[in-house]
């Protein structure tokens, strides 16, 4: 990962003349890049968000998510970009809401949520694929230049590209997001234009051949970007462009995909593991469960920790977590049976895992089971003898004699 300083002056003269919007090409056929004064200075800007966004503190930083995710592009893109010594970089943001987003110099932004969400490597392909198509198109700039203005430059990166930063900030100021408030408040009520769309949608499922990656899986994973509702994230002009329109796509790559299957020479990929995917990305789907269990998600925590589960079944952590999903979703019971058989599976893995330990003695305790509730305090406490709660527990463990 690498931050981003572009010096517009030193690149290119000060007297240009304008390019159209028609005359862009694509990375991949391009000399270098960015190939104009006004490319470079939306580079600029963009770096800039970029830069505030990974000091914000809300990042994941785990080369293992990392180095898997930039071997799945690099599957897709081979050496297509290779001459003009420009390398996609990743920024995941620890956000339980379903999102990505294409910087246009190559950066590509992903929230946690997406990731987690997606059921196999072929669904966050196409996400990727999506996205990287954005860059690999020249998108951004296609539409500064359309629009005339870069007051207009609007469709570029997304509601939540600008919403990841204002989280870290705590409030969604326009002009903190870059040195041009007006660009960015623009880029945060807008979405690219539906022609541009329509092309990183079809882009997208090349790549993903390319990568060897069963198209039909496109369908699905776009069909989870409108389950963003759970969130409070459903206002259509500000999520994945408008909810007509996203069912507008999903009807396009459907078409795009049959088209595709009746071209001759056409090869159907085999069905990826869902476990490859989430091996990849397990320390991810750890972060985003405890984010939607925060945010009440229950049955997402879960779903997410089951999957990680299956490649990580020894982790104390994990179970403890499974086990608080079902109390936070009825912390008086009557059942504490789920939330108890979770914690336990944590302490066969661990029987010195606090947190567990813990809750079960809590657990007991409400059901009035005194000796049980008492055991498991005192073995909490024997694990964690300096627990900021330990004074709480030892009252316990002495009111249950």
């Amino acid at each position: 990962m690498r931050a981003r300083s572009f010096v517009i002056a030193a690149l290119f003269p000060l007297l240009a003349l304008p390019a159209r919007a028609a005359d862009v090409l694509p990375a991949y056929k391009a000399t270098k890049l960015p190939g104009a004064p006004d490319e470079a200075e939306l580079w600029e800007r963009a770096s800039g968000h970029e830069n505030r966004l990974r000091n914000g503190g809300n990042l994941v930083r785990n080369r293992q998510v990392e180095a898997y995710i930039e071997s799945l592009a690099d599957r897709m893109l081979g050496s297509s970009i290779d001459h003009l010594g420009v390398t996609l970089d990743f920024v995941v943001v620890a956000d339980p809401v379903l999102s990505a987003w294409a910087y246009p110099y190559g950066t590509i932004g992903i929230h946690t949520g997406l990731m987690a969400r997606m059921e196999n490597e072929a669904q966050f392909a196409a996400i990727l694929a999506h996205e990287t198509s954005h860059f690999l198109q020249r998108h951004s700039y296609r539409e500064m230049l359309q629009r005339k203005t870069q007051g207009k430059v609007g469709k570029t990166l997304g509601f939540l590209a600008s919403l990841a930063l204002a989280k870290e900030t705590g409030s969604f100021d326009p002009k903190a997001m870059d040195f041009a408030g007006d660009l960015w408040q623009n880029l945060a009520t807008s979405g690219y234009s539906q022609d541009n769309e329509y092309v990183a949608d079809e882009e997208g499922l090349a790549l993903m051949m390319r990568a060897g990656l069963p198209i039909g899986e496109a369908l699905p994973a776009f069909k989870h970007l409108a389950e963003n509702s759970v969130y409070g994230a459903a206002d259509p002009r500000k999520m994945w462009s408008s909810h007509p329109r996203l069912e507008d796509r999903i009807k396009n790559i459907d078409k795009d995909i049959k088209d595709a299957k009746r071209k001759k020479g056409f090869v159907e990929a085999a069905p990826t593991d869902p476990l490859v995917y989430y091996r990849g990305i397990a320390p991810v789907l750890l972060i985003n469960a405890r984010l939607d269990l925060e945010e009440r998600q229950f049955v997402r925590a879960r779903e997410a920790l089951q999957k990680y589960l299956l490649v990580r079944p020894e982790d104390p952590q994990a179970h403890y977590l499974v086990g608080e999903t079902y109390r936070r979703e009825n912390p008086r019971g009557p059942d504490f049976s789920a939330c108890q058989g979770a914690y336990q599976k944590a302490l066969a893995h661990d029987s010195t895992y606090a947190p567990a330990l813990k809750e079960l003695g809590m657990t007991y305790r409400l059901q009035r089971q005194g000796a049980d509730a008492r055991k498991a305090f005192e073995q909490y406490l024997a694990a964690d003898p300096g627990a900021a709660d330990a004074g709480i527990i030892r009252g316990y463990v002495k009111g249950l004699q």
